[in-house]
């Protein structure tokens, strides 16, 4: 039987540390910028205004409601609906494969640069 090492809990001890800061990191997402990404065009959109978004996507339209600094699919062609049941967008981008849409959050861009374009 090998015995622990002073060497072995120092990494020990490195990886927990690291891995609760990046878990922190994760779960205070301070971002108040959305990104939708449909199968042929991105659309960027601010958490503080409340609106109802309609997308195309490859089956149809979607409806996504962003209210109260808060995002979810609201309606969906899509056949399981697990976009509508995976509820309020956190810290993982909410997806419908079927109709290809997605919605996430924009990463903070640092200096608070402005994106100059996006190609489609």
């Amino acid at each position: 039987m090998k015995k622990i090492k002073y060497g072995d809990i120092i990494i020990f001890l490195f990886i927990i540390i690291f891995s609760f800061f990046y878990a922190k990191n994760l779960i205070s997402n301070k971002s108040t910028k959305i990104i939708i990404d449909s199968y042929d065009k991105s659309f960027r959109y601010d958490l503080n205004t409340d609106r109802e978004i309609t997308v195309n996507g490859l089956l149809g339209e979607s409806k996504i409601i962003i209210s109260n600094g808060q995002v979810m699919f609201d309606s969906s062609p899509c056949r399981d609906k697990l976009c509508i049941k995976a509820g309020v967008l956190k810290n993982a981008p909410i997806i419908c494969m079927p109709n290809g849409i997605s919605i996430r959050f924009e990463k903070n861009i640092e200096n608070n640069k402005e994106i100059d374009s996006i190609v489609q």
